[in-house]
């Protein structure tokens, strides 16, 4: 959902976590921008952001092809766009979100918003 608002989040237990998303059809991923709230919102909250984040694509056997690892900075932007690979040329029905760590929170994560470009 794009709602930004403290809180408003998909919260998980813990500093690592995944999820798997079923897309509507088979997508050729080039990109995603994660988004996180800004830390002039809430600035005692930024460190339940993800920090390093890796995506795979799942392929019709369900063997996973990474896409791209990169890092979510909390100070830079709090919408960040960040390129995937692209020489697969491959398109795919489930896309999977591996969030290595966050910046600090032992007790949560937060991810805020996702989007995949394809």
């Amino acid at each position: 959902q794009p709602n930004v608002t403290p809180g408003k989040c998909w919260a998980f237990p813990g500093s690592q976590g995944q999820v798997v998303i079923r897309l509507p059809a088979r997508i050729w991923p080039r990109a995603v921008t994660v988004q996180h709230i800004s830390k002039m919102l809430s600035p005692e909250n930024t460190s339940s952001s993800p920090k390093d984040i890796s995506i795979s694509g799942l392929d019709d056997e369900g063997a996973e092809v990474l896409l791209g690892a990169f890092q979510f900075d909390i100070e830079k932007d709090p919408m960040q766009f960040f390129p995937l690979k692209t020489e697969l040329h491959k398109g795919f029905h489930y896309i999977k979100i591996n969030i290595l760590n966050n910046w600090g929170n032992q007790e949560y994560t937060c991810l805020y918003h996702f989007k995949l470009h394809g």
